[in-house]
């Protein structure tokens, strides 16, 4: 009976993992370039495979959430018009220096920050977009108008890609590390994406999809409570035998 608790207990503990995961893509629904992610399982193996018997093969008991899984293409664009509002056509990223760390962003709702007198293209919550030499983009003051200068901004933005941009890792809502996986961040010097000014992406998440994949999660969950269940009701019987 102690492998219908593994199996049971086990299950209990990746479909929660995978809820967490769901719940994550459905609260960054209307998140700017957000990447929705799935959770990968893995057989789980409590048995050694006998290398002297050829037909001893390796046995397994539940399941385990190994992984999840970045889903890095392009997501639809929404016109909003604004002077600093950016979309990339292509699976690049902006390169932003959020406090001395590199993230990349796929979101382009950029902002104007101001330091030591000096103004800077920004992310909304303060990171300096870069530029193609990793360079904070720095805006200059119209004395006349007293506005910033935006022309020429599209042409500043740097714009990176990986190799396996599907192996970035999570920094926060919409903003990514790279790993070894996904590669180091290549500057797109030969212009493969291009800047879509006045646009921004949409999340990634497909709210029907995520909702049918929370049923099937859920089901799955309620299967693995029952193995548990049952299996404790049987030792409970097997108990009461020995008496």
């Amino acid at each position: 009976m102690k492998t219908s608790f593994h199996a049971g207990v086990s299950g209990l503990m990746a479909y929660q993992q995978a809820m967490d995961t769901i719940g994550n893509n459905i609260a960054n629904v209307n998140t700017v370039g957000y990447k929705h992610q799935t959770t990968q399982f893995e057989d789980l193996l409590y048995v050694r495979m006998d290398t002297k018997s050829a037909p001893e093969l390796l046995k397994g008991v539940g399941t385990k959430a190994a992984a999840s899984q970045l889903h890095a293409g392009q997501g639809a664009f929404i016109p909003t018009g604004g002077n600093l509002d950016f979309a990339i056509q292509g699976d690049g990223f902006f390169m932003v220096d959020n406090e001395g760390q590199k993230e990349y962003t796929r979101s382009g709702a950029f902002a104007i920050g101001t330091r030591s007198k000096r103004a800077y293209l920004t992310t909304t919550d303060g990171a300096y977009v870069l530029d193609m030499r990793g360079r904070r983009i720095e805006l200059k003051e119209n004395k006349e108008t007293g506005q910033y200068d935006l022309e020429g901004l599209e042409d500043q933005i740097g714009v990176y890609r990986f190799v396996n941009p599907h192996a970035l890792s999570p920094a926060s809502a919409n903003r990514y590390l790279e790993t070894e996986e996904s590669g180091k961040a290549a500057r797109d010097n030969k212009g493969v994406c291009d800047l879509a000014p006045g646009f921004l992406e949409q999340s990634g998440t497909d709210l029907s999809d995520e909702m049918a994949a929370m049923i099937r999660t859920q089901r799955a969950f309620q299967v693995s409570a029952r193995v548990v269940t049952v299996s404790d009701q049987i030792e409970e019987i097997v108990n009461g035998l020995r008496r």
